[in-house]
């Protein structure tokens, strides 16, 4: 007899009675996580060459490993940088396609210059500016997702990130990850844009010619955008020494505090999906089970390539630096192949349960759905204690069973009578564990 008990039902059509409108309400509610996280983490490509990529190249910087990453990389180039100017800023958030393909390097501050046509006005993200939009929008829905993980083991929320995830929950968890945007959402900005070469002429849009100028015996170029703005030196000898090592203990403990963070919403993940660690059986439906595994498969690969890349101190790319790799295209279409399927499935299980919420657990009876507005479910078929109320004497017609049934009418004031119908109900305790009596 095994110690553990790890239960998986199959999948069940339950969302019969929900209505068009409440569709739309349900895939406005699911989609706006993962909306929110991809729009505010994955900047538009400045494209630095002729060629373009491949639509799956693009696909993978939607890919959340990816967009947690360039948190991570900005926050740190910031910590690292002796001397933080607009030029930093802007080449930090941008995102470099050039011949040798995705570009995210320090380098770029002073390779890309020439190509430079707008730069914020400040060295960090200014207070109305869509980039702060998008860090209170995505701010918001971590919050919200946080304290029902948190307030949950507490009983100050019913909300469920397992058995009872509905299909307006499943990506509620990512919004969790989203906070990480918080480390570095001082220096993300929108604010900026970088000159582009010509799809059909294969020119680069018209530059000024660099001037090269002799100031305290080093070589400083000069460049003039054909836009008139101000010209900005470009010191390419200088561009190590503007950023500190990334073996130096400032950014090693970042580094280190970052991914302990995504340890920890790995672990809680870990303890939803695995059995034994709450009770000594687990019990899921089809949408639980693979909402686990999306996220459990999903943050044990960004943990890996994290730690891989942190240990080695390859952290001076805001790109990932496998994300031209052919397996990491594969990983990135199977993760919204994924994710697709969840919605799917998690679409086919949600049910409307008697309280209004909307959960994947199978109904606990079935019941026309011109009647749900009128019964309420007393514990679960699973439990020893069961029965359904209603306000309609009735049971053939619409429970289909010969439940035993048993008028209740009680008088809450002078003009007003209520009644309701009990049906297989077993009954109820109430008293202490040692004076308890039945009613």
């Amino acid at each position: 007899m095994s110690f553990y008990e790890y239960t998986v039902l199959p999948i069940r059509y339950n969302s019969q009675c929900i209505t068009f409108p409440e569709w739309v309400s349900l895939f406005t509610l699911c989609l706006a996580p993962l909306i929110a996280h991809i729009a505010s983490g994955a900047p538009q490509v400045s494209y630095l060459s002729n060629s373009r990529p491949k639509w799956y190249d693009h696909l993978c910087h939607y890919n959340p490993t990816s967009i947690i990453w360039r948190y991570a990389v900005i926050a740190d180039r910031r910590i690292r940088a002796t001397r933080w100017s607009r030029d930093d800023l802007t080449a930090s958030n941008a995102i470099f396609w050039t011949a040798k393909g995705w570009d995210g390097r320090e380098d770029m501050v002073f390779e890309a210059a020439p190509y430079k046509l707008r730069c914020p006005g400040l060295t960090h993200v200014q207070i109305m500016s869509v980039a702060m939009l998008k860090t209170i929008i995505v701010t918001m829905q971590g919050v919200s997702a946080l304290y029902s993980l948190v307030a949950l083991p507490t009983g100050a929320t019913t909300l469920n990130f397992q058995w009872n995830m509905g299909v307006d929950m499943i990506f509620l968890p990512l919004s969790i990850l989203g906070l990480l945007r918080l480390c570095a959402a001082t220096w993300l900005t929108e604010d900026f844009m970088y000159a582009s070469h010509d799809d059909k002429m294969g020119e680069v849009v018209p530059q000024r010619s660099p001037t090269i100028i002799t100031i305290n015996n080093s070589n400083t170029r000069f460049t003039n955008s054909h836009r008139a703005l101000d010209p900005f030196p470009i010191t390419p000898l200088q561009a190590r020494a503007r950023f500190k090592s990334p073996s130096s203990w400032s950014s090693r403990t970042f580094r280190g505090t970052y991914l302990l963070i995504i340890g920890g919403v790995w672990a809680i993940s870990l303890m939803d999906f695995m059995p034994g660690v709450y009770l000594s059986f687990t019990f899921l439906t089809t949408t639980s089970f693979l909402a686990g595994l999306f996220y459990f498969i999903f943050l044990t690969v960004s943990i890996i390539l994290y730690t891989f890349y942190f240990v080695r101190d390859q952290t001076t790319t805001t790109i990932i630096p496998c994300i031209s790799k052919k397996w990491y295209k594969i990983y990135t279409l199977l993760i919204m192949g994924f994710a697709l399927v969840l919605i799917v499935v998690a679409s086919i299980e949600t049910n409307k349960d008697p309280y209004g919420s909307y959960v994947n657990s199978p109904p606990v009876m079935q019941v026309k759905c011109g009647y749900l507005s009128e019964k309420w479910v007393f514990g679960s078929p699973y439990s020893a204690f069961f029965g359904l109320a209603s306000r309609v004497e009735s049971i053939q017609n619409w429970i289909g069973q010969n439940y035993l049934s048993l008028p209740v009418e009680r008088v809450s004031n002078k003009s007003l009578e209520e009644r309701y119908w009990i049906y297989n109900f077993t009954g109820y305790c109430v008293g202490g564990v040692e004076n308890i009596r039945e009613l």
